[in-house]
């Protein structure tokens, strides 16, 4: 026989163990009555035991909620086990509290379900913070689609009366440009520099936007493809240039990501190399290799280079180092940045003044090898 003083001591323990829980634990029979109520349940819900054992169980049930009690009683009488239920309950004071259910079958030694066993655990504050980020990404979708609705409206409505003063800027230079001194002739000439590069920085800022709002369409893409096309695409300049590009299509890889989108990634970054160059031949070099689960790729030049204290800068939206020296908008290095996030990498330039750069971006694996 066993010991009844072991079984009252063990009875002991298991109670001490219950009561010392910071989750409610709560019996009830099959009509829903409270047959035990423990501290967690008292600090939960602030009644006492006394005020809780020999009520409904009803009397926490969220007014809104009213039918789920019922239905979990009728599962439990079919022997069924609810795991992480999460809903809302009501404590004494009227407030709501989030909560986490497992709801377990209580048997009689016969094998007869007389009642439930419920824990409750209280999630109300990551419901809080769930519901916080929730709404800052409410926030932040409004300010995307208010940023892409102002880039529409911006190369839309705006390029039309931008380019009739360019135009009419150029035809006065044109036509009156002998009576005109030298101040004047400067001034005109102000006005048609500053309405070309408002016309460039508008055709970049519907791209740039696109990017924040958009999900990319993912495939499978052949860098080198997308790599030939870039160059392809700036033909003129590199012809201009007389421009090296190096790169071994045998060791550039199968990544995962949007070809139009890597395209006008290549694009910026070769652009950027031909237009920052030295007094020597532009010499440009793209290598990938494998690292961390993906592809480091790199793009080398021998440009002029840029002082450290200017890495982070460099992929500021509207952002330039060089204001009168180069033509540009500031928006090229912003949007390779926000390529490589959308395909959920990383970019970085290596570099000193002087000593050419290398711009780094990591890409996620393809299928292909």
């Amino acid at each position: 026989m066993t010991d009844p003083a072991h079984i009252t001591a063990q009875d002991s323990w298991l109670a001490a163990i219950v009561d010392s829980s910071d989750d409610a634990i709560i019996g009830k029979n099959l009509a829903g009555i409270i047959t035990s109520w423990n501290k967690g349940a008292e600090r939960m819900f602030g009644y006492a035991a006394a005020e809780a054992v020999g009520k409904p169980i009803a009397m926490i049930a969220d007014p809104g909620r009213i039918d789920e009690m019922p239905n979990i009683l009728e599962r439990i009488k079919s022997g069924q086990r609810i795991d992480h239920y999460e809903t809302v309950r009501r404590t004494k004071d009227g407030r709501q509290v989030h909560v986490s259910l497992t709801v377990s079958p209580v048997y009689d030694r016969t094998g007869q379900i007389i009642g439930a066993s419920k824990i409750a655990r209280d999630i109300t504050e990551r419901k809080l913070a769930e519901a916080e980020i929730a709404k800052q990404s409410m926030r932040m979708v409004r300010a995307n689609a208010d940023l892409q609705q102002f880039a529409y409206i911006t190369s839309h409505d705006l390029k039309e009366p931008l380019r009739t003063v360019s135009i009419s800027a150029e035809m006065l230079l044109r036509k009156s440009g002998e009576k005109l001194n030298a101040e004047e002739r400067q001034l005109l000439e102000f006005v048609i520099t500053s309405a070309r590069r408002m016309n460039s920085m508008i055709a970049d800022l519907l791209p740039y936007a696109r990017t924040l709002t958009e999900d990319l369409p993912l495939a499978d893409v052949k860098t080198s493809e997308s790599l030939d096309w870039a160059i392809n695409n700036l033909h003129a300049a590199i012809q201009a240039s007389n421009a090296e590009i190096h790169y071994d299509r045998e060791f550039l890889p199968t990544v995962r990501g949007n070809k139009i989108a890597l395209v006008q990634l290549f694009q910026n970054l070769l652009s950027n190399a031909i237009k920052y160059r030295s007094a020597e031949r532009p010499k440009v070099e793209v290598s990938a290799v494998r690292q961390d689960g993906g592809w480091l790729f790199t793009v080398r030049d021998n440009g002029i280079g840029i002082a450290p204290a200017y890495h982070q800068r460099v992929f500021t939206l509207f952002q330039r180092l060089h204001t009168g020296e180069y033509p540009g908008t500031g928006v090229g290095l912003s949007l390779c940045r926000k390529i490589v996030q959308a395909h959920g990498g990383e970019i970085w330039v290596e570099s000193d003044q002087g000593q050419g750069a290398a711009f780094k971006f990591r890409l996620g694996d393809g299928e292909e090898r």
